[in-house]
């Protein structure tokens, strides 16, 4: 070989690849989004999830008092149906039963139509809703005021008893509240006189009052003569316990209810 002539390198010669960028992107990509990702959306479903829990407790517990409500008024319907029936339904045993059934039983599955928590309507739409809350409330007032009037008839609209005098209100309320109820469905024609918002909040609170005090004088109701007459003591003070807890339990989604009306009224003035 001549000095003049150079080394020849081949361009077959094979060539290792300490690192090419391609194959260092494709090792880094792979690593970058798995390292990242995890920890930013583990801590969100962290607290989403407590969040959730805590209304599904919730939830569960609203389910659980209404069910245990749903107990109490059946429970009242049931038994003053049977003592007022055996007898025959006339006189006395006929308002006792009609009040039983207008307040205790319809009244009270009325006001608790759009309640959240209760588990016989929650699955309906907020126009059915409304639609059976009118006919369910329709049918208690009308027939606990009969019921009422039926004994004020006998007693003269004389009365001296804490019965009597409770029994008195809870009519005056129920006609007030059924016309109040009457010009709530028929708001957007009397909003010139008065807002619609005005108008149903003053329209829940007549129901919820005549509900309230129509359950107390149906308390009251367990001391008369009458329903003595036809239960052991005991039995009266078990009916007055399941009495007050309905009161209760039912009072719970009004007064949600109410309160969110009274907010929003407190926001508009």
């Amino acid at each position: 070989m001549s000095e003049n002539q150079q080394p020849v390198v081949s361009s077959a010669q094979p060539v290792v690849d300490y690192g090419s960028t391609i194959r260092t992107e494709s090792q880094r990509r792979p690593t970058f989004i798995p390292f990242e990702s995890p920890r930013r959306y583990s801590k969100m479903g962290h607290s989403s999830l407590s969040g959730h829990e805590g209304q599904d407790r919730l939830q569960r517990l609203e389910y659980f008092l209404n069910v245990l409500n749903q107990m109490c008024i059946g429970f009242i319907t049931i038994y003053m149906t049977y003592i007022t029936t055996r007898t025959g339904l006339s006189g006395t045993s006929l308002h006792a039963w009609l009040v039983t059934i207008g307040f205790s039983f319809f009244m009270a599955e009325g006001v608790m139509i759009h309640y959240g928590g209760n588990v016989l309507t929650n699955g309906y739409k907020r126009q059915t809703k409304t639609t059976i809350h009118w006919i369910v409330l329709t049918l208690g007032g009308g027939c606990g005021a009969a019921g009422a009037l039926i004994k004020m008839i006998q007693k003269g609209f004389l009365f001296q008893t804490t019965h009597g005098k409770l029994g008195l209100t809870a009519f005056i309320l129920c006609i007030l509240a059924m016309t109040s109820g009457v010009a709530a469905l028929f708001s957007p024609r009397v909003k010139k006189l008065i807002t619609p918002l005005l108008n149903k909040t003053f329209h829940n609170f007549l129901g919820f009052a005549c509900f309230v005090i129509a359950l107390v004088t149906q308390y009251y109701g367990y001391q008369t003569g009458y329903f003595k007459s036809r239960s052991e003591t005991d039995f009266q003070i078990l009916m007055k316990c399941i009495t007050l807890t309905s009161l209760v339990l039912t009072s719970y989604g009004p007064l949600k209810a109410l309160y969110q009306k009274c907010k929003s009224i407190s926001q508009q003035f």
